[in-house]
């Protein structure tokens, strides 16, 4: 979502700190920042709002609250919403003929309009990627932008008699604004007048009674749908609107009045000759605040840190959750806009986030023996050990795939659309993707294996498949023949005596269990796979279900997501120098870039000895240039060259 730095300033009674200090609040606090872009005298923060915190927060006084949670000194002024007007004429009849969809529908008909849009108007609309249309139509896009509330307007003069709420009949059609007429599925939610359709609820208007340049009187709408019903309809008919991405987010019911009060406010004093109708506020939702228990003592475990009772009261009441202690529990009050408090978990959560996750120290869990009543479990873990004892390293890879045997009706991408019916198609490219790093994870052989799933006609399976390639010939040894060795160990390990039957040019083989197939091996070079739930059921039922795990988080170590860069360099030294000693001049001078350094030749003579080193660099913050390299890289040398009797070759 797209948020304007001044738009945002207009909440505060002080200047907001930079906009970089203050897109790093939101980040540490709530929402991560994806871009921030000058505009004219503006700042726009492109702010990625999740669902679950988009029920209040997907507007500019959303974003403003969470600013004022961790700016306490800077006091935050909510809109003023409330309005009032003496009615003079008659308010919109309206008709909802499907209450469990629509919530709540709000009207009232507005009369004597003759305004455009006033300059500041404009100017917080374009700063965030809306166009001026017309002072309805922009006041409108204004309200839901600033405090999250959609709303549209229907020219009166078009609307035949009542507003009518409805489900759309078999074969209905509408013309939408921009002209694409759209078929609409049987029970599409409708707002209509008595000869048909005027708008897709909470998605898009509808041609019929557009709000044209001469337009003088309107009728306003701010309603609350049903979030699944908005998400449902917005995919079949395939279109996505900012108002559909509220809807879809559970807005409360509670901002379709505050909406339209609103904007009547703004209207009436930007076009005070207009005369507006008495509010039609026809609410079926049924939304009270929620009132919420949560121990201090299971937020304190839960987010592991030493917290008193009285801040975590205080961080509460800073995010808007009115809170007192009650004896040893927390006692909330939750608005309706927040939808997403419903557990002790939840509350947990607005304390850490509030508190401040850099204060939270990370610990180890305490690792202990586990027993496992689950059979496949069980057995899974004994495959995992036997593995990665034997040097493998496993992996996970994507279900979604270009092509399978069970389809998606709405793939993720062109080449995500249909589910994998083997595993040993990603084992094959991971090893020949490892096998390009190699020199960074300074080996010459990946060993590699995957349990997971696999989408078949006739059901899902589990499967696992292993997989081993070599960079150089590792002796004699091939591929498949280690690949069959691995094999053998492992039915050995799970006491399984199962057949291997070779195809006619010795170079794949099938798993069998008596006339069955459950399996393959180095149909696909070096990798096997076979069917893991049935192998599971081979298994001793009496085998023992102890699974041994082992403390190895001190192992752990964090790696970098960017390219690596290799070097090359061989030096000539007198043969008394070891090789040490040139490695620590070289990661001096080398610094932290340098990760890995591994020594890949030496040969002596005339009393000299050659070490050649390859030197590979990585940032764990950015790509590497050409010229960062070289510039260490000739360092290196000048320095290695400054030795006595020591030459670079």
């Amino acid at each position: 979502m797209l948020v304007s730095y001044k738009w945002l300033q207009t909440y505060f009674k002080d200047p907001l700190p930079s906009v970089e200090d203050l897109a790093e609040l939101i980040t540490f606090s709530s929402f991560e920042i994806e871009n921030i872009e000058k505009k004219a005298n503006d700042f726009v923060l492109d702010v990625k709002v999740l669902p679950d915190r988009a029920c209040y927060a997907l507007s500019h006084q959303g974003i403003a609250k969470e600013i004022s949670a961790v700016l306490t000194d800077n006091v935050f002024t909510p809109r003023d919403t409330s309005f009032s007007s003496k009615s003079e004429f008659k308010t919109p009849e309206v008709l909802i003929q499907n209450i469990d969809i629509c919530k709540r529908y709000v009207a009232t008909k507005v009369i004597n309009i003759s305004h455009e849009s006033p300059l500041w108007l404009k100017e917080r609309l374009n700063s965030v990627g809306q166009r001026s249309i017309s002072l309805l139509v922009d006041l409108t896009n204004f309200v839901m932008l600033d405090i999250g509330e959609p709303m549209h307007v229907f020219d009166a003069e078009k609307i035949v008699e009542k507003i009518v709420v409805r489900d759309s009949e078999k074969d209905e059609k509408i013309e939408l604004l921009d002209g694409k007429e759209v078929a609409l599925p049987e029970g599409t939610l409708l707002i209509c007048d008595e000869k048909g359709p005027l708008a897709v609820a909470g998605i898009k208007g509808g041609k019929k009674a557009e709000v044209g340049a001469h337009t003088e009187s309107v009728i306003v709408e701010a309603a609350n749908f049903d979030s699944t019903a908005i998400r449902k309809t917005s995919t079949k008919i395939g279109i996505k609107t900012d108002s559909s991405k509220r809807f879809e987010n559970n807005l409360s019911s509670e901002k379709a009045i505050e909406g339209m009060k609103y904007f009547l406010k703004l209207l009436k004093k930007e076009d005070s000759l207009i005369s507006v109708s008495e509010i039609n506020d026809q609410n079926f939702s049924n939304e009270t605040e929620k009132m919420l228990e949560a121990p201090f003592e299971k937020v304190r475990e839960m987010l592991g840190v030493d917290i008193s009772n009285a801040e975590i009261i205080n961080c509460l009441n800073r995010v808007g959750l009115i809170s007192e202690m009650a004896g040893d529990k927390i006692l909330l009050r939750v608005t309706q806009e927040r939808k997403d408090i419903n557990i002790a978990e939840d509350v947990a959560e607005e304390v850490g986030r509030i508190y401040g996750y850099n204060k939270i120290i990370g610990t180890f869990p305490e690792i202990k023996n586990l027993y496992s009543a689950n059979k496949n479990f069980s057995v899974q873990n004994k495959i995992r050990n036997f593995l990665v004892e034997k040097g493998f390293s496993e992996i996970i890879t994507y279900s979604l795939n270009e092509l399978g045997e069970v389809k998606l009706a709405n793939p993720l991408a062109s080449d995500k659309g249909q589910l994998r019916t083997n595993l040993s198609d990603s084992i094959e490219e991971k090893l020949a993707f490892n096998l390009h790093s190699s020199d960074l994870l300074n080996t010459n052989e990946i060993r590699i294996f995957e349990i997971g799933t696999i989408f078949l006609k006739d059901g899902e399976r589990k499967s696992l498949a292993i997989g081993v390639a070599y960079k150089k010939t590792k002796g004699k040894t091939r591929p498949n023949d280690e690949i069959k060795i691995v094999r053998d160990e492992l039915f050995e390990a799970l006491n399984l005596n199962l057949n291997t039957v070779c195809t006619i040019d010795d170079s794949g083989g099938l798993i069998m269990e008596g006339s069955k197939q459950i399996g393959t091996i180095n149909n696909k070079d070096g990798i096997f796979e076979i069917d893991l739930d049935f192998i599971t059921g081979l298994v001793n039922e009496n085998e023992d279900t102890f699974i041994e795990t082992k403390s190895i988080l001190e192992k752990y170590q964090p790696f970098s997501v960017y390219p690596f860069v290799v070097r090359d360099i061989a030096v000539f030294v007198p043969s008394e120098v070891k090789q040490e000693e040139i490695l620590k001049i070289i990661k001096i001078q080398a610094g932290e870039l340098l990760v890995k350094t591994n020594l890949f030749d030496v040969f002596s003579k005339d009393g000299k000895t050659s070490y050649a080193f390859r030197l590979i660099f990585q940032s764990f913050y950015k790509t590497l240039v050409e010229k960062e390299v070289e510039e260490i890289m000739y360092r290196i040398t000048s320095v290695l060259n400054s030795r006595e009797n020591w030459k670079v070759r």
